[in-house]
Order: structure tokens, then sequence, then C-alpha cells
């Protein structure tokens, strides 16, 4: 069975790039580039959870046949799920904790609120709540830090499986910090083994090797994260990478042979193109250099680092240089897993730096431009014929200020700025995961 979902529809192409939207102008709201597509009366046709067509209503409708289903969603607009690159399953219990800088604020909540994940209900409850406001949020796909043991990363893995989620995950790896949070580094990898083993391309479900950062590691563990990396190649990396001014000084006092931060992953052999490396914010010139010729993925959370007070990222170096740019919330130092608050606060840091992020740029960076980063946009990221059924509903009528807002938005660019600026929780009318409805607003 067939089912159509009617509404306006906004995607990106394949044509698109962060640098090529930088720029791009259109002349009216309801416009088609060859960067993207705006339907103001569009359908897309969802069977077994892939897209079998898309275009205006008109022209698709015919396609349905008498058992199939017709979903109305006149007046909201349909767009591809969003994609959140860097988040902490861990830290939800957490989230809006007094924000201390970035290393006091570890020791003092995160890394206590951690150990919650030694408990299997406590885990599981915590889960269920976190995915439940991911999908009101409209995320249908992240890439997430894990707990350190392997029951409490092997229950995430399961839960997402039941979503039918795409995810990119790992057991983060600490063997020097918190006592009670850390394992040897040969007890981390056999955990990393296991689940890659269970996991990676099960489903939609992809491995990520996570040593939590330079400091949580020892010159021991971070040479097991080398020969895991040289023996799984398909497996992706995250961890992070020039959050916080105290960070790096600290991690270059523990790795006094490195002439800077990116250095020590360099050594142990884990900047590639499946690297994702989150906040970047403190970057070198041969920092940048280094990582866009190895085409790391950047994953920067704005949100996260105005809340902690880290910095601001360079967006003007990011587009210039063509980067790997996504978007993350880095939950639950950033307090929303909104990413229409992480656009939005993404367009503030980058007016810091006198810099001007457009707006497509911004929603490509957490859609389809992600999707790209990840190596994943042959299935997600946009809403094409063949690709997998994650989409979200938005309703600006849901909040009467960005709805009146509107009445006077004569082109696209200001009608998706304006609901990103004004837009949460509250416009996400529908989620569809694999397309599978996971949530819908009954206020809506």
């Amino acid at each position: 069975m067939k089912t159509l979902y009617r509404g306006k529809i906004f995607t990106f192409t394949t044509k698109a790039t962060l640098s090529n939207l930088q720029g791009v102008v259109p002349d009216s709201l309801f416009v088609n580039d060859e960067k993207f597509i705006f339907l103001r009366d569009g359908a897309i046709i969802v069977e077994s959870g892939k897209i079998v067509a898309i275009g205006d209503y008109l022209d698709i409708k015919s396609q349905l046949q008498a058992e199939d289903k017709e979903v109305d969603y006149s007046g909201k607009l349909i767009t591809p799920g969003f994609i959140d690159s860097h988040m902490h399953a861990t830290q939800t219990s957490a989230v809006s904790a007094y924000g201390e800088k970035l290393l006091t604020w570890l020791d003092n909540y995160i890394f206590p609120g951690e150990v919650a994940f030694n408990s299997e209900q406590s885990a599981r409850r915590e889960y269920e709540i976190l995915l439940k406001q991911l999908f009101k949020n409209g995320t249908t796909t992240i890439c997430a830090y894990l707990p350190s043991s392997y029951d409490g990363a092997d229950l995430l893995f399961e839960i997402t499986d039941k979503y039918k989620m795409r995810a990119v995950m790992g057991n983060t790896i600490m063997t020097d910090g918190n006592p009670k949070l850390i394992t040897d580094g040969e007890t981390s990898m056999l955990i990393s083994e296991k689940l890659y083993n269970k996991w990676h391309k099960t489903n939609r479900l992809s491995y990520a090797l996570t040593p939590r950062f330079a400091l949580s590691c020892t010159d021991e563990s971070m040479g097991l994260c080398k020969e895991f990396v040289e023996s799984h190649s398909d497996a992706y990396m995250q961890t992070h990478l020039c959050e916080n001014v105290n960070e790096i000084q600290d991690t270059l006092a523990k790795f006094p042979w490195a002439k800077d931060y990116l250095e020590v992953y360099e050594k142990y052999g884990l900047v590639h193109d499946k690297s994702i490396f989150g906040h970047c914010i403190h970057l070198s010139d041969s920092e940048w250099k280094r990582m866009t010729e190895a085409e790391v993925i950047f994953a920067n959370c704005p949100i996260s680092n105005n809340y902690l007070g880290s910095g601001l990222f360079r967006y003007d170096e990011a587009v210039k240089r063509n980067a790997k740019l996504t978007l993350g919330t880095d939950w639950a130092a950033g307090n929303t897993l909104s990413m229409l608050r992480v656009m939005d606060d993404a367009y503030k840091v980058a007016m810091l730096n006198s810099f001007k992020l457009e707006t497509l740029t911004r929603w490509y960076s957490a859609t389809l431009g992600s999707a790209k980063a990840l190596a994943l946009d042959d299935y997600i990221g946009s809403l094409e014929v063949g690709k997998e059924a994650d989409f979200i509903v938005l309703d600006p009528e849901a909040n009467e200020l960005l709805n009146y807002r509107l009445e006077s938005s004569y082109d696209l660019l200001d009608y998706l700025f304006s609901v990103s600026s004004l837009g949460d929780d509250r416009i996400v009318a529908a989620t569809y995961v694999y397309g599978d409805n996971v949530y819908t607003n009954s206020s809506n």
C-alpha cells in the first residue's frame, strides 16, 4: 500500500553544496532552482519506507490505487527530517545545569549523571524520554555518544533499531578521568568490537569509535583506537576538538610532543573522511587546512558553545573552504533538541564574526549537507525518489507570532528565515521515520 502526503514541499537537490548556496536569492516564494525544490501544492508518495514519487499534487495523485491512502497536510511544510550530528544520549538528566565552563561542568554535572546508565531501568527511561523529545523536535537521525559500558550502549542501539532510525553511535571511551565511568583500554576495545559486530550496518545503524576527547584517553588507549580504525575502516570515528581554550591547554600539557590539538588525533590515525569532530572552535589556520584536506566532518554546536561560553565558530572559514559542515545540538550542554533553534544560533554566531551565514546554507547543513558529510546522502537528507522516507511536517500556524510574521513574507529566503528564527517544537506537526509516523502533535 502506498501513502500520499500532500503539502508544501521544500528539499535540496544533489547539486546543492555548502558554498554554492551562499548568495542564491530566489525572486519569489514558490520557486524552483537546480539546487532546491519548493512546491506550493506538492506531494510525496511513500511505499515500504521509501519515497516512490514527488512532485505537484495534481501530477502525481493519479498514481494512487483504490487501496492506497492520502494524508492531507495542505498549508503545512513537508521537509526532510533534521540530522543532529553531535549529541550525548547520556545527558538528558543534566540539561540546563548551571553554565559552568566546559571542564568544571563535566566534573560537577555530567560525569555524576552518566553513572545512572549502569542501571538498565534508569537508562531505558532516559532513552525513551530522549527519543520522544527528538521526534517532537523533528530530528530523525542522530550521531550520539553512548555510555562507556556495553549494556548501556547496546540498549540504545536496540531502541533506535526498534524505531527504524538512522543513527551513528558508539560507546564513549574513557580510560582516564572519573573513576565511576572509566574502563581500561582493552575492555573499551572489546566493547567496541562487540557493538560493531552486532550493530554496524544492521538495518539503519552505524558504529562510531568514540574516544570522548584526548583528555579522557591515555597513549595506550589512543594506540588501541588506532588499531581499531585500521582494522575497521568502514566505521565512523567521533570525538571533540578545540572546544574550549583550557581544554586545549590541558591537552597539550598531557601530550607535550604535539604541536597542536589536531596532531594528537593525527598521530593515532583518527583524522580521516569518516571522522566527526565536535565543535572545532579554536582552530589554527594549519588545523583548518589539514582537516579540510583530510575531508573530516565538522559538527558545530552553536547553542552549546554559547551556553558554556566556549567561543564562536568560524563559519566564514567553513564556507570558504567548502568544508563538510554539519550542525548538532550537543545535547545536553546545548539546552534544546530543536535544530531550528540551532540554525538560529548559527546565524547569530556568524553575525558576531561579521559573517552572514545565509538561510539556505543553514537549512542545508541541518539536512542534506549533513547527509553528504556522513556519506549517507544516498539514503537520507532530501526528498527524492528512492530515498528513505524520513520527513517532518511543519505548521507555522501553530505559532501565532510566526504565522503573523509570514503574512508579510514574499520570498523563499524570508519564509525559511522566519521559520528558523521563530520556530520551535510547537510547529512540528508530525515526524516520520522510514515512513512510520513516530510523532504527531495533538494540538496541531
